[in-house]
């Protein structure tokens, strides 16, 4: 009887051998597992935060340690692979803003070696940021805004080894003092620590070379800013400080060694002395905003820069500027909005400001003024011809509050307050 098991010959062996290997050639290998302290890493962030902030749909609840996490988490980790590992290794971790409250635990920064990615934007992360810990050189991208993160910023996270790109702390309560070691960020390009309670001076961050955003505005930050060139670095597109209690004088020399800058906006500080011709004249800049300071006077602009500036918007209303309306500025050819109300200006409405907020289309190449406010001054005379014959409905003007000699309310830049008594108005030199 023949046996129901039939012996292969050592040739189909052989055979079967071959076609096993072959199959485990082509057939892909699993995902390699997630390094055990990356692993933890997760784990010790998951636990830091208050289990009843964690929704039920959120990021964080989808994290089951008992599955791996590179692998099988769906959401708020990125892995990579590096060369030669048998690991794959946390390149990422971004999560959504569902309103978590926890603190930062230091094994996140510690112990993610490959971490190029961390955000925790829009949450109710609070405490301090570890201290003690430099942030892994690897990290391009530290997005920590709209939390409730408090205390110092820690000089040991900023070290001349960091490839950091983006460093966004902004919205948060952070005290005392920007540590000077974010001078050695040299790929940092942009930096956001608005809206906390930051004190002290800026750090000179003249070298810099990558920085190309700066914005610290709503913090309680004293001192100079554009007092001497150096203090800031060259390649700075925007400069945006605005609510802090900077002082000093603008000098010429500090806007001539920036010459990438299109914004700058110094709203409500102390900044005193003039307004420098020079900012007139800059190449780049669009944007000048220094409203509410204690500036006393304008420079005109001295050289041929003017024909070629590419201001947009200029500023200077609510500080306690004397002297005559710049007449520069009716040269800027790009110049939209004009602020200069409340100040000390005196004399007569130049004819070419006039004639731009007036204008309904690009004039000798110069473009009309859709926003012109002077009121709040000591202007003084008749009203231009131009200004008569406007119509509602065109450019934004105002002339109340000031000296002139007839500005009834029938025109539209007349009304609000009333001009000033004339014992209050100085002599009128037109």
């Amino acid at each position: 009887m023949a046996s129901a098991a039939r012996v292969l010959t050592p040739m189909a062996l052989l055979l079967s051998l071959v076609l096993q290997l072959a199959a485990a050639a082509v057939s892909p290998p699993g995902p390699s597992p997630t390094f055990p302290g990356d692993a933890a890493a997760l784990a010790s962030l998951k636990a830091a935060v208050d289990a009843a902030t964690i929704p039920s749909y959120s990021c964080l609840a989808s994290w089951d340690f008992a599955r791996d996490p590179c692998a099988a988490f769906p959401c708020g980790v990125h892995c990579s692979t590096p060369p030669n590992s048998s690991h794959q290794r946390v390149a990422g971790v971004s999560l959504d803003p569902a309103g978590y409250s926890g603190t930062l635990p230091a094994a996140v920064l510690a112990s993610l070696p490959f971490l190029q990615t961390l955000s925790l934007r829009g949450n109710s992360f609070h405490g301090a940021l570890p201290a003690g810990v430099a942030l892994p050189p690897s990290l391009r991208v530290l997005v920590l805004s709209g939390n409730d993160f408090s205390g110092e910023i820690p000089a040991s996270l900023f070290t001349p080894a960091s490839s950091l790109d983006e460093l966004d702390l902004s919205r948060n309560a952070f005290t005392g003092a920007i540590p000077p070691q974010v001078a050695s960020l040299g790929a940092l390009t942009r930096m956001e620590l608005q809206h906390n309670r930051l004190t002290g001076n800026l750090p000179s961050m003249g070298k810099m070379r990558s920085l190309v955003h700066l914005d610290v505005s709503d913090n309680q930050l004293t001192g100079p800013l554009l007092d001497a060139p150096g203090r800031l670095p060259p390649t700075l597109l925007a400069v945006v400080a605005r609510d802090n209690r900077l002082s000093g004088p603008l000098q010429a020399a500090a806007f001539h060694a920036l010459p990438e800058m299109q914004v700058l906006d110094l709203t409500n500080n102390a900044v005193t002395g003039a307004v420098p011709g020079a900012a007139f004249e800059h190449p780049a800049l669009a944007q000048l905003r220094l409203g509410s300071n204690q500036l006393g006077t304008v420079e005109e602009a001295s050289g041929g820069g003017v024909a070629s500036s590419q201001l947009l918007e200029v500023d200077l209303s609510g500080n306690k500027i004397t002297g005559r309306l710049p007449r520069c500025l009716g040269a800027i050819p790009r110049l939209r909005t004009v602020g200069l109300d409340r100040n000390r200006f005196v004399g007569g409405v130049p004819k070419q400001y006039a004639v731009r907020a007036a204008a309904v289309e690009v004039v000798d190449g110069k473009a009309p003024f859709a926003r012109l406010m002077l009121q709040g001054n000591y202007l003084c005379g008749g009203l231009p011809r131009e200004l008569r014959q406007m119509k509602d409905g065109g450019a934004m003007v105002s002339l109340a509050d000031n000296c002139l000699l007839k500005c009834p309310h029938k025109f539209f830049f007349c009304q609000g307050p009333p001009q000033k008594n004339r014992a209050a108005c100085p002599k009128c030199e037109p």
